[in-house]
């Protein structure tokens, strides 16, 4: 009878390809422990050590910013053309009027002289047809002053034959004809009399009409005259005049500005800040800066939202008036308020947030050494940051860079 042979699973060969494989993985797990795990040494005359501390936090940044006019007015070419005359220089104070600069443009000047002549001699033909209505006018007034003086002797003539018809002086024919002349002449009178008041209401409607087109073409005269006269570009009001460096032949398109001209009735000053803060600053927040020892107060009175090169702009003005020796183009650092002042955990800035971020610090302890910790930043200002979870009031940690030992979980501190 046949047996049936069981074959063992668990040969020696097995058994040494197992325990390889778990000593191999033991080693690993120790090996990436022990990584985690290591040590930097590191000498504390190299580093910079500073205490969290609680106490009262505000949302402050820094801006560049400038001073300027609060009114600054530009000022444009009505006409485009070339450079011919420069009569004043760059940053003098300037009356309303004054002349800046001449330019000369042919092209424009001989388009005027064309518009000006086709409108004169309308003007022209208009002031004929009027002096030809007026004397046509007078013409039928005079014809009507001849019928009547003409109607009177008629009139006179038929009387006196009437009168030497009754007597049986003239004949009858000539009393006829004696009283046709005297009716035709009454019926022409009439005729002429209606011709003359018609003529005369016409006229009036024609002639005021003259006298609106004329006006009006008189106004187009001045019109043209005035953009003449703007090849001569004036200051248009009175200021300090900016940005004003013209040449001699330079080309200046229509409408193009050539100068900036600040009117010197107080002064605003315009800050740049990064569009991170886009969201957080308003219009009403208080900022301040330092001048002569003084701190100067002022207060965002706009916005500009539009942002270019990472930048977004913000005019504020001074809540009390301006010191006196504020002037145009003084660059200044605004210390910008975001938020009223709380109490919260703080670190010190330092050069340690740029290697994580801010998420993880070296904490020290009491052995000497230093532990990773990760925390959480909230708000910052030039001179702490706000720290939301991680970190206890009295703890000291390092504050200076971590870009040597950024990849060790310990750090222990050597004299």
């Amino acid at each position: 009878m046949d047996r049936k042979i069981v074959k063992d699973r668990w040969t020696k060969k097995r058994l040494l390809y197992i325990s390889l494989v778990i000593i191999a993985l033991a080693l690993s797990v120790f090996g990436f422990r022990s990584l985690n795990k290591k040590v930097y040494k590191l000498d504390r005359n190299k580093i910079t050590i500073k205490k969290v501390k609680e106490g009262d936090f505000q949302d402050i940044i820094l801006i560049e910013s400038v001073v300027e006019p609060i009114t600054s007015v530009l000022v444009n070419t009505s006409e485009g053309g070339l450079v011919e005359e420069i009569f004043i220089e760059d940053g003098v104070m300037v009356q309303k009027g004054t002349p800046l600069l001449k330019l000369i443009n042919p092209e424009a000047t001989l388009r005027y002289m064309t518009q000006e002549t086709a409108i004169v001699e309308q003007i022209n033909n208009l002031q004929n047809l009027k002096l030809s209505l007026e004397k046509d006018q007078r013409d039928l007034t005079e014809s009507l002053i001849d019928i009547e003086y003409q109607l009177s002797i008629n009139e006179r003539d038929f009387k006196v034959d009437t009168l030497l018809f009754d007597q049986g002086v003239i004949a009858k024919n000539i009393y006829e004809d004696s009283e046709e002349a005297y009716k035709y002449q009454q019926k022409k009178r009439a005729f002429l009399e209606e011709n003359v008041n018609k003529s005369r209401d016409d006229n009036k409607v024609q002639i005021d009409r003259i006298h609106r087109s004329i006006e009006m073409m008189e106004r187009n005269l001045q019109v043209i005259h005035n953009n003449m006269g703007k090849m001569l570009v004036n200051a248009p009001v009175t200021g300090r005049l900016s940005s004003f460096d013209p040449v001699i032949g330079e080309s200046f398109a229509g409408r193009q500005t050539i100068a900036k001209i600040d009117v010197l009735k107080g002064y605003k000053v315009i800050g740049q800040v990064d569009e991170y803060y886009l969201s957080t600053v308003k219009a009403g927040q208080a900022a301040r800066f330092s001048f002569n020892g003084k701190i100067i107060e002022l207060k965002i009175k706009k916005v500009l939202p539009e942002v270019i090169a990472g930048r977004f702009e913000i005019e504020l003005l001074f809540v009390d008036k301006a010191p006196e020796e504020i002037r145009t183009g003084l660059s200044l650092q605004v210390r910008l308020e975001l938020s009223a002042t709380s109490t919260a955990i703080m670190i010190p800035r330092g050069n340690f947030f740029h290697t994580f971020g801010g998420q993880y610090v070296f904490v020290m302890n009491d052995e000497g050494t230093a532990q990773k910790r990760k925390i959480r930043i909230g708000r910052q200002n030039p001179s702490y940051y706000e720290v939301l979870e991680g970190l206890d009031a009295g703890e000291e940690m390092i504050t200076s860079s971590y870009e040597l030992y950024k990849n060790f979980e310990t750090i222990t501190i050597t004299e």
